[in-house]
């Protein structure tokens, strides 16, 4: 049995695309995804998420703690579902 396929080992050159091409490859693709999370430090419900090169903060209403700076942690679900 064929093993499944890195896609990040994929040609990004249209034509060459995985996206372009009327099948997926009979392997399938196997994909892990990681990112790290931290609290920052005497800032209230203030956190810093990490994913490779990007940066995403999340903060909570006032009304539970936070300052309301950036989007609820939830909001970005949401948005990651729209998307």
């Amino acid at each position: 049995m064929e093993q499944p396929l890195d896609p990040r080992k994929d040609s990004s050159v249209p034509g060459e695309r995985a996206i372009d091409k009327p099948e997926l490859p009979a392997p399938g693709y196997v994909f892990t995804m990681s990112a790290d999370t931290e609290t920052i430090e005497g800032e209230g419900q203030l956190k810093l998420g990490r994913h490779r090169h990007f940066e995403v903060y999340c903060d909570e209403p006032e009304r539970i703690g936070g300052e309301d700076s950036y989007p609820q942690p939830l909001c970005y679900i949401a948005m990651g579902v729209g998307f």
